[in-house]
């Protein structure tokens, strides 16, 4: 595994960033990666590059009380995925999505380090991380104690 030794940051999610987010998904990852499936032909069309700017529009970047607390993932100051943290009645759920040409360099790690740090600033005890068993990278990530059911596996971590 290559390792990176670029500057690692989150950046909250901003109109201006938006546009590099969908830059990112676009050029490095499968739309049905880094948002909910949209009808119609596969790929990066025009009615999936809408949809991808709405969903984050109306959930991170949404007036008021946004839904999420959404971040740009940033290496060396470009855009290579994103990270969410959004409260629940179990605690704030964390997800993660880098760009394809960025996964097995290290990046999750310092990302879900970060993270934890920015839920405990925002007030969050408890955050709770979801993927599935197949998805072998985040399961690393979630580490032993993590718990499978099925196809899903969770983790759940206390803040102090």
């Amino acid at each position: 595994m290559q390792r990176n030794t670029e500057p690692i940051g989150l950046e909250p999610l901003t109109e201006h960033n938006l546009e590099l987010l969908l830059e990112a998904a676009v050029s490095d990852a499968d739309p049905l990666e880094v948002m909910p499936p949209v009808a119609g032909e596969a790929g990066w069309n025009a009615k999936r590059r809408q949809a991808f700017l709405d969903f984050h529009r109306g959930r991170g970047l949404r007036p008021g009380q946004p839904v999420e607390y959404t971040y740009v993932i940033a290496v060396a100051g470009h855009v290579v995925g994103a990270a969410r943290l959004q409260p629940g009645d179990d605690g704030f759920e964390a997800g993660v999505w880098i760009g394809r040409s960025y996964r097995g360099r290290g990046v999750g790690r310092v990302v879900a380090e970060q993270l934890r740090i920015v839920a405990a600033e925002i007030g969050a005890r408890r955050v709770v991380a979801v993927t599935t068993v197949g998805n072998s990278a985040a399961r690393r990530l979630l580490g032993a104690a993590a718990t499978v059911s099925g196809d899903t596996v969770t983790a759940t971590l206390e803040l102090d």
